[in-house]
């Protein structure tokens, strides 16, 4: 039986969250997973900590109830520290990130070291991506990709074994958390697995200009990491 806690950052996800979970625990294999749900609320106002507490009376969940809005990744970062699992799955709160392949992804690992929801396999597909959404996210990874050689580093989509993040400290508080973790830890093997990302359906973009602002410094401090990486070991 395998033990895996998906954490799922939020921030007024209220209406999307109650489906998110009953489509999740519907579809996972549970004669050889044990899942339980990680919601990390960063204070929303729609209530969704409290949407949360009430689905933990239904489902394996636990609640994390943090002050303000301190960004996804650090959220992400939270719920690691508050799992005791083997294997940690990172998924959003909007509904984007289909969990038809989620059995996939968990299986994966039996293989693998990372599996990684990816939206630009042959096979996957985006729903509605507006012009301006594809450009910016294909520049970006662009970007990543020469650092990681992996299609999709900057999916929000993915599971690990604890052991690839065990003794790295993982600092982002933006959205690309997957990005600094093929950038900093320990790990030989990933796979990506295609899936269609769908459009939120009651909830708007987090996106905004500070994001782009930390994903450039991400970009330049990691490209620096690696060349030091290297120096590192020809010495």
């Amino acid at each position: 039986m395998q033990k895996v806690s998906i954490i799922i950052p939020t921030y007024n996800e209220a209406k999307n969250l109650p489906l998110l979970i009953e489509e999740i625990y519907g579809l996972i294999n549970k004669q050889e997973t044990d899942i339980e749900f990680i919601i990390v609320d960063d204070n929303s106002p729609d209530g969704t900590g409290r949407v949360a507490e009430g689905l933990s009376r239904q489902y394996p969940i636990k609640v994390i109830h943090r002050p303000g809005k301190l960004g996804l990744g650090s959220a992400v970062i939270e719920g690691f520290k508050r799992s005791h699992r083997d294997i940690l799955g990172v998924m959003d709160g909007d509904m984007s990130h289909d969990p038809a392949i989620i059995n996939n992804l968990i299986n994966a690992l039996k293989d693998y070291d990372i599996a990684i929801g990816s939206r630009f396999e042959v096979e996957s597909s985006i729903n509605n991506w507006n012009w301006w959404r594809k450009i910016v996210s294909c520049s970006g990874v662009f970007l990543a990709k020469a650092l990681t050689g992996v299609k999709d580093p900057l999916s929000g989509y993915f599971f690990l074994h604890r052991r690839i993040i065990d003794g790295v400290e993982l600092k982002t508080k933006g959205y690309k958390i997957l990005f600094e973790i093929l950038v900093k830890c320990n790990y030989s093997k990933c796979k990506e697995i295609p899936y269609t990302f769908r459009m939120r359906q009651f909830s708007s973009s987090k996106l905004n200009y500070k994001e782009f602002l930390l994903f450039g410094s991400q970009i330049l401090s990691y490209g620096f990491y690696k060349i030091y990486k290297l120096f590192r070991r020809s010495y």
